[in-house]
């Protein structure tokens, strides 16, 4: 009697070994796939990989100066790619100084409240200004808070970073736009931009590395 209770004692163990087992190749963990690591939930909101990048040109034919916009508070250009669908949203193809990418935003301990534009930047007459474009566009996205890891807990945190999507392959219009004239507003070099206009040029992505786009006279 002894022996045969022995016997079955051990065969609920080997069936509650397997059941474990069983239940346990089941779980995918936090991380899924079988592994017990935590999910990244900040992987989603790293800016993606560009095809390349571009250099956008801005030469002044004109026998006067040109002004841009100073580049602080507002972007000095503007991309958006060609043959999109109508409504497509379009990112931003040049960050601010108030724009802190989801990428920056896992390291830096401190965060860009405000921005002061001053002088506006000239182009003399046959001279150039080049913009290097990363081949990213950038939309605003809120990422969870616990992914500022290094930000100061006492400091203030962004609601919303700045994430970059690749663009496809085609053709895409650059907008740089600038002023004709400036005009003082304050002691110490403050600007303001008068009679505004534009400036467009296209270019294919990624065939084309660098773009020039002329201000005539």
């Amino acid at each position: 009697m002894g022996t045969e209770r022995h016997v079955i004692k051990k065969e609920w163990l080997f069936v509650f070994g397997g059941l474990s087992a069983a239940l346990s190749g089941c779980s995918g963990g936090e991380g899924g796939s079988g592994t017990n690591e935590p999910a990244d939930v900040c992987a989603p909101f790293m800016s993606e990989a560009s095809a390349g990048e571009v250099e956008i040109v801005v030469r002044n034919d004109r026998s006067t100066p040109v002004y841009l916009r100073s580049g602080m508070c507002d972007a000095q250009f503007s991309l958006q790619p060609l043959g999109e669908p109508a409504g497509a949203t379009s990112g931003r193809a040049e960050l601010t100084v108030l724009d802190v990418t989801c990428d920056d935003g896992r390291t830096l301990e401190q965060f860009p409240l405000d921005c002061f534009d001053s002088s506006l930047p000239s182009i003399e007459p046959g001279a150039t200004v080049t913009f290097p474009w990363k081949g990213l566009l950038y939309q605003r996205v809120a990422m969870p808070a616990s992914c500022y890891e290094k930000a100061d807990p006492a400091g203030i945190k962004p609601s919303e970073c700045s994430q970059g999507f690749a663009v496809a392959p085609g053709m895409v219009e650059a907008t740089v736009p600038l002023f004709a004239n400036a005009m003082e507003n304050c002691e110490g070099g403050c600007q303001t931009g008068l009679d505004p206009f534009e400036v467009k040029g296209t270019f294919s992505y990624p065939d084309e590395t660098t773009v020039t786009i002329s201000v005539s006279p």
